[in-house]
């Protein structure tokens, strides 16, 4: 008899610490960050559907009644910036979904339309996917533009996102950030560079996964800026840490030539680091921007493929 009570009282000891470990990792998954968005900052966020302004509208015309439009205001940046959200096809409140989210709204509207396709036909599980761009009226293809946010001010656009914009978002949706990924391409791959080696720095943790594709080389960088020299900014990072936890998908152009060089150069210090969580990606014949949808793909299968 006491033989039983004993097996019983471990029984439910061990359903405790399932249910408490349970709870747990659902907590985590599902937790806020912390806002620090302004007053005026939130008094700024407008919602609507895809303007037609939208320089490359037509590409998506037949799902733009998918794709939601915010504009904020960020005062730090004195910018305002257009945001396109698309939510999963049977999205659901009570659910908590990974973000995916990309820089270079311009271009990457037309892959809202490219990769909501692979949730309907369950080849992804289902996702949230969130684009930044420029406000309408400003040149968002010029590099003098891009490089305002991706090189000059990359810490204040790091600060936009991670204390600002992702937490918002998480008020509105369920995100989990835990699986959730920032990708970036050429410039913008500069910058996933820079949020990478510098996310430790923040209590806000809205993203695992970095896509850094094209990363530009340090002396195409240098014509605008110097402060964002990519092996300082790594010295920095392994000053304060021990080692990466972070996992990066790096990718570019079998034809990009220079870049390749700045990969080799980014693996070969990544393994001294003893750095275990990067993998790298070579499009067999591509250039600098023929490959970027199927990378996008393969990255999605990656992290939310459906096995």
């Amino acid at each position: 008899m006491a033989l039983m009570k004993k097996k019983w009282y471990f029984c439910a000891a061990l359903i405790l610490i399932m249910v408490f470990f349970s709870c747990a990792n659902t907590e985590e998954k599902t937790k806020k960050l912390i806002n620090y968005m302004t007053e005026p900052e939130r008094n700024s966020i407008v919602f609507g559907p895809v303007s037609p302004k939208q320089r490359y509208y037509d590409e998506v015309a037949d799902v733009a009644q998918y794709i939601q439009e915010m504009s904020v205001y960020d005062e730090e940046l004195e910018a305002t910036y257009i945001m396109h959200i698309t939510l999963p096809p049977d999205y659901d409140e009570n659910k908590s979904y990974p973000m995916y989210m990309m820089t270079d709204g311009i271009w990457r509207l037309s892959d809202h339309a490219e990769l909501r396709p692979m949730m309907v036909d369950g080849e992804i599980e289902d996702i949230i996917m969130v684009s930044i761009g420029y406000d309408y009226g400003i040149n968002a293809e010029a590099a003098q533009t891009r490089m305002i946010e991706f090189i000059q001010k990359s810490d204040l656009f790091l600060n936009f996102i991670t204390n600002n914009l992702a937490p918002y978002l998480g008020e509105l949706y369920n995100i989990d950030y835990n699986r959730s990924a920032l990708m970036g391409h050429s410039f913008g791959g500069c910058f996933i560079h820079y949020a990478v080696f510098n996310a430790d720095k923040y209590k806000n943790q809205p993203f695992h996964y970095y896509v850094m594709a094209s990363l530009s080389t340090p002396d195409v960088v240098a014509r605008y800026y110097r402060g964002n020299d990519p092996v300082a900014i790594e010295t920095d990072y392994f000053k304060r840490n021990k080692t990466l936890t972070k996992e990066i998908y790096v990718s570019a152009g079998e034809r990009e030539y220079a870049i390749l060089t700045n990969i080799e150069n980014f693996k070969a210090r990544m393994e001294k680091q003893k750095v275990k969580t990067v993998e790298y990606a070579i499009w067999e014949g591509a250039d600098h921007s023929s490959y970027v949808k199927p990378m996008m793909r393969k990255s999605l299968q990656k992290y939310y493929g459906i096995k």
